[in-house]
């Protein structure tokens, strides 16, 4: 039987059973196998006459990312459904990977194997269904503030996960204020996954801006309780008057683009095209520095082990 084959696929998702991998987007990667007539498309040399490994693979990556399962086990079982179901397959054999879940294995995760019966099984039980209703964007937003930066900074992070659901949050960091004379701003990004349209994403954190005493009316280069401005909606580009995507700054500030890279390396550039890690490490870093800071808040940040 002639098969196409997908190795290391490679993206991040919320995965996990504690606390902290509820809020920080981890490496997943995928291998699968999937049935194609190999002589059909070679005789007639057309992509229709196949399956088309490219969607297949972008389609996988938009899933997992939107997804926040708390097993491997789920993640692998509802990404193999959906793909058999969107693609109209007989059977697919998919490995999931969890890189560095436990201290000692260079990975882990499963292999499982699905087909149409099993497809039709889940759609009876409602789960096919549920595997693709995940239609969520990817939210990535920079949060500052120098005028009581640190009560501010935790009250964000509050409402944005009682509004949004699990966040990953990068480490603050302290910059001199930009523009004008004033204390320092701690500055840090957060990312969460959302069904609602980028206009309400704004609406939301304009509200939040005004839970922290911010007006709009205020000048542009003086202090402030807050700043919380979307540097990527998934992959959205636009240039109205009162929002342009991707954020111009995410490329020109430090305090933005280092903590995305932190949070989302393997994220692509809506524009460029490449890896926000591969933006960080070419940036001017040694004219930017970044101080690191604590706010009150638990670390999201692992521990040496999570164990699943």
């Amino acid at each position: 039987m002639d098969r196409i084959f997908l190795r290391e696929l490679t993206t991040e998702a919320i995965i996990g059973i504690y606390d902290w991998e509820r809020r920080v987007r981890q490496t997943v990667v995928i291998d699968l196998e999937i049935p194609c007539d190999v002589r059909r498309a070679a005789a007639a040399d057309d992509i229709d006459a196949t399956v088309n490994y490219k969607k297949v693979a972008k389609r996988i990556l938009e899933f997992i990312a939107r997804s926040e399962f708390h097993l491997v086990e789920t993640l692998a079982e509802r990404t193999a459904l959906m793909v058999l179901e969107e693609f109209n397959l007989d059977w697919i054999r998919l490995t999931l990977n969890k890189p560095g879940a436990i201290r000692g294995s260079r990975d882990v995760g499963v292999m499982i194997e699905r087909n149409a019966r099993d497809l039709e099984k889940a759609r009876k039980r409602g789960v096919a269904a549920k595997a693709a209703a995940l239609d969520k964007t990817r939210v990535y937003v920079a949060a500052g503030s120098n005028v009581e930066p640190m009560r501010h900074l935790a009250l964000v992070l509050e409402e944005l996960e009682r509004r949004f659901g699990p966040l990953a949050v990068s480490t603050a960091y302290r910059n001199r204020a930009f523009g004008f004379e004033g204390p320092d701003f701690i500055n840090l990004v957060i990312g969460f996954d959302t069904a609602e349209p980028v206009e309400q994403v704004v609406d939301e954190l304009r509200d939040v801006e005004r839970l922290c005493g911010r007006t709009r009316a205020a000048p542009k280069w003086a202090p402030r309780s807050m700043d919380l401005d979307i540097l990527l909606y998934g992959e959205l580009t636009c240039d109205e008057p009162d929002l342009t995507l991707p954020r111009p700054d995410l490329l020109r500030r430090a305090y933005m683009l280092g903590p995305l890279a932190e949070i989302a390396p393997l994220l692509k550039h809506p524009v460029s095209g490449r890896a926000i890690s591969a933006l960080w490490e070419a940036f001017d870093r040694a004219a930017h520095p970044l101080e690191a800071v604590t706010i009150p808040r638990s670390d999201p940040r692992p521990p040496p082990e999570s164990g699943r």
